[in-house]
Protein backbone atom coordinates (compact mmCIF):
# COMPACT_ATOMS: atom_id res chain seq x y z
CA UNK A 1 0.00 0.00 0.00
CA UNK A 2 1.12 3.29 -1.07
CA UNK A 3 2.36 6.10 1.66
CA UNK A 4 -1.05 8.25 2.41
CA UNK A 5 0.73 11.58 2.01
CA UNK A 6 0.73 10.79 -2.16
CA UNK A 7 -2.51 10.09 -2.18
CA UNK A 8 -4.90 12.49 -0.44
CA UNK A 9 -3.75 15.78 0.17
CA UNK A 10 -2.54 16.72 3.48
CA UNK A 11 -4.96 19.59 3.79
CA UNK A 12 -7.83 17.68 4.75
CA UNK A 13 -8.56 17.49 7.94
CA UNK A 14 -9.62 14.09 10.12
CA UNK A 15 -12.76 15.31 11.03
CA UNK A 16 -13.57 16.17 7.18
CA UNK A 17 -12.29 12.53 6.25
CA UNK A 18 -14.55 11.43 8.33
CA UNK A 19 -17.50 13.80 7.13
CA UNK A 20 -16.82 12.54 3.54
CA UNK A 21 -16.90 9.03 4.76
CA UNK A 22 -20.67 9.99 6.76
CA UNK A 23 -21.94 11.77 3.24
CA UNK A 24 -21.05 9.44 0.90
CA UNK A 25 -21.89 6.30 3.31
CA UNK A 26 -18.21 4.43 1.90
CA UNK A 27 -18.49 0.96 3.84
CA UNK A 28 -15.94 1.09 6.13
CA UNK A 29 -15.60 1.25 10.10
CA UNK A 30 -13.33 4.32 11.85
CA UNK A 31 -12.35 4.21 15.33
CA UNK A 32 -12.93 7.23 16.99
CA UNK A 33 -9.36 6.31 18.37
CA UNK A 34 -7.27 6.67 14.94
CA UNK A 35 -5.32 9.28 14.00
CA UNK A 36 -5.58 11.13 10.29
CA UNK A 37 -3.21 9.12 8.20
CA UNK A 38 -4.88 6.00 9.79
CA UNK A 39 -8.44 6.97 8.55
CA UNK A 40 -6.70 8.50 5.09
CA UNK A 41 -5.53 5.14 4.44
CA UNK A 42 -8.33 3.03 5.10
CA UNK A 43 -10.47 5.53 3.16
CA UNK A 44 -8.31 5.41 0.36
CA UNK A 45 -7.71 1.81 0.40
CA UNK A 46 -11.88 1.42 0.32
CA UNK A 47 -12.39 3.65 -2.26
CA UNK A 48 -9.70 2.14 -4.55
CA UNK A 49 -11.14 -1.60 -4.15
CA UNK A 50 -14.72 -0.20 -4.60
CA UNK A 51 -16.30 0.46 -8.40
CA UNK A 52 -19.67 2.16 -8.08
CA UNK A 53 -20.57 4.09 -5.08
CA UNK A 54 -23.80 6.00 -4.56
CA UNK A 55 -23.59 9.72 -4.72
CA UNK A 56 -26.75 11.88 -3.53
CA UNK A 57 -26.56 14.42 -6.45
CA UNK A 58 -27.70 17.26 -4.21
CA UNK A 59 -24.06 16.63 -2.05
CA UNK A 60 -23.04 19.61 -0.29
CA UNK A 61 -19.07 19.30 -1.74
CA UNK A 62 -20.84 19.11 -5.45
CA UNK A 63 -19.30 15.73 -6.39
CA UNK A 64 -21.46 13.72 -8.27
CA UNK A 65 -19.20 10.24 -9.22
CA UNK A 66 -16.16 8.24 -7.76
CA UNK A 67 -13.95 9.93 -10.11
CA UNK A 68 -14.39 12.81 -8.91
CA UNK A 69 -14.43 11.94 -5.06
CA UNK A 70 -10.98 10.73 -6.06
CA UNK A 71 -9.86 13.64 -7.20
CA UNK A 72 -11.36 15.96 -4.67
CA UNK A 73 -9.53 14.05 -1.94
CA UNK A 74 -6.02 14.18 -4.04
CA UNK A 75 -6.02 17.38 -4.52
CA UNK A 76 -6.22 20.66 -1.96
CA UNK A 77 -9.01 21.13 0.44
CA UNK A 78 -10.80 24.03 -1.20
CA UNK A 79 -11.45 25.53 2.35
CA UNK A 80 -7.87 25.71 3.29
CA UNK A 81 -5.67 27.14 0.66
CA UNK A 82 -3.64 29.80 2.70
CA UNK A 83 -0.99 29.70 4.84
CA UNK A 84 -1.71 31.94 7.97
CA UNK A 85 0.45 34.44 6.86
CA UNK A 86 -1.11 34.47 3.82
CA UNK A 87 -4.70 35.19 5.36
CA UNK A 88 -3.63 37.51 7.88
CA UNK A 89 -2.28 39.74 4.63
CA UNK A 90 -5.40 39.36 2.46
CA UNK A 91 -7.20 40.39 5.49
CA UNK A 92 -5.24 43.12 6.03
CA UNK A 93 -5.57 44.29 2.43
CA UNK A 94 -9.70 43.86 2.99
CA UNK A 95 -9.51 45.90 6.06
CA UNK A 96 -7.77 49.11 4.41
CA UNK A 97 -10.35 48.53 1.41
CA UNK A 98 -13.19 48.65 4.01
CA UNK A 99 -11.30 51.70 5.66
CA UNK A 100 -11.47 53.44 2.06
CA UNK A 101 -15.43 52.66 1.76
CA UNK A 102 -16.36 53.46 5.28
CA UNK A 103 -14.69 56.90 4.84
CA UNK A 104 -16.85 58.18 2.06
CA UNK A 105 -14.36 56.52 -0.34
CA UNK A 106 -12.14 59.34 0.18
CA UNK A 107 -8.41 58.77 -0.68
CA UNK A 108 -7.37 61.11 1.42
CA UNK A 109 -8.63 59.62 4.19
CA UNK A 110 -7.50 56.60 3.10
CA UNK A 111 -4.38 54.24 3.45
CA UNK A 112 -4.34 54.31 -0.17
CA UNK A 113 -2.60 57.26 -3.12
CA UNK A 114 -4.79 56.28 -6.13
CA UNK A 115 -7.89 54.46 -7.26
CA UNK A 116 -5.32 52.19 -9.58
CA UNK A 117 -3.94 50.41 -5.99
CA UNK A 118 -7.15 49.84 -4.76
CA UNK A 119 -8.60 47.76 -7.61
CA UNK A 120 -5.48 46.00 -7.77
CA UNK A 121 -5.58 44.89 -4.09
CA UNK A 122 -9.15 43.94 -4.79
CA UNK A 123 -8.32 41.86 -7.84
CA UNK A 124 -5.60 40.22 -5.71
CA UNK A 125 -8.19 39.40 -2.56
CA UNK A 126 -10.90 38.04 -4.97
CA UNK A 127 -9.20 35.24 -5.47
CA UNK A 128 -10.17 34.39 -1.65
CA UNK A 129 -14.04 34.58 -1.99
CA UNK A 130 -14.03 31.83 0.29
CA UNK A 131 -13.05 34.69 3.51
CA UNK A 132 -15.73 36.74 5.10
CA UNK A 133 -14.11 39.90 5.34
CA UNK A 134 -12.81 39.32 1.73
CA UNK A 135 -17.01 39.80 0.40
CA UNK A 136 -17.56 42.07 2.62
CA UNK A 137 -14.98 44.66 1.60
CA UNK A 138 -15.51 43.69 -1.88
CA UNK A 139 -19.80 44.70 -2.14
CA UNK A 140 -18.59 47.71 -0.33
CA UNK A 141 -16.29 48.59 -2.89
CA UNK A 142 -19.36 47.96 -5.26
CA UNK A 143 -20.65 51.14 -4.20
CA UNK A 144 -17.75 53.10 -4.67
CA UNK A 145 -19.16 56.48 -7.11
CA UNK A 146 -15.76 56.46 -8.58
CA UNK A 147 -15.67 52.83 -9.37
CA UNK A 148 -13.11 51.79 -12.43
CA UNK A 149 -14.57 48.08 -12.54
CA UNK A 150 -16.86 44.94 -10.89
CA UNK A 151 -14.65 43.25 -8.50
CA UNK A 152 -16.69 39.72 -7.67
CA UNK A 153 -15.45 37.44 -5.55
CA UNK A 154 -14.89 33.76 -6.88
CA UNK A 155 -16.51 31.71 -4.44
CA UNK A 156 -16.27 27.68 -4.44
CA UNK A 157 -19.69 25.64 -5.13
CA UNK A 158 -19.74 24.59 -1.79
CA UNK A 159 -19.25 27.87 0.02
CA UNK A 160 -21.54 29.40 -2.72
CA UNK A 161 -24.34 26.53 -1.01
CA UNK A 162 -23.53 27.28 2.44
CA UNK A 163 -24.07 30.94 1.78
CA UNK A 164 -27.64 30.24 0.14
CA UNK A 165 -28.19 28.04 3.02
CA UNK A 166 -27.63 30.85 5.69
CA UNK A 167 -29.58 33.32 3.72
CA UNK A 168 -32.62 30.91 3.31
CA UNK A 169 -32.69 30.28 7.64
CA UNK A 170 -32.20 34.48 7.49
CA UNK A 171 -34.91 35.24 5.84
CA UNK A 172 -38.80 35.44 8.06
CA UNK A 173 -41.80 34.88 7.08
CA UNK A 174 -44.72 36.28 8.83
CA UNK A 175 -48.04 34.72 8.60
CA UNK A 176 -50.90 37.04 9.56
CA UNK A 177 -54.05 35.15 10.44
CA UNK A 178 -57.51 36.89 9.21
CA UNK A 179 -60.45 36.37 11.10
CA UNK A 180 -63.49 37.86 9.33
CA UNK A 181 -66.49 38.36 11.56
CA UNK A 182 -70.10 39.26 10.36
CA UNK A 183 -72.63 41.15 12.22
CA UNK A 184 -73.61 45.08 13.33
CA UNK A 185 -70.40 47.53 14.48
CA UNK A 186 -70.16 50.72 16.29
CA UNK A 187 -67.19 52.63 15.81
CA UNK A 188 -66.66 55.49 17.97
CA UNK A 189 -64.11 58.53 17.11
CA UNK A 190 -62.93 60.95 19.78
Amino acid sequence: MPKNNTIIHKTHSKKELIHIINIFNIPMAVSPKANKFQIASQLWETISKIDYLYINPHNELMINNLKELRIYLQNQNPKKNLSIKEKENVSFISKKIIHYCNNSYNLEISMYDNLIDIYNDALFISKNGEMPIVRKSLKLLDGDPNKMFDVKPKITPMIMRELELKEKLKTKRKYYECKIRFGKFVINFD
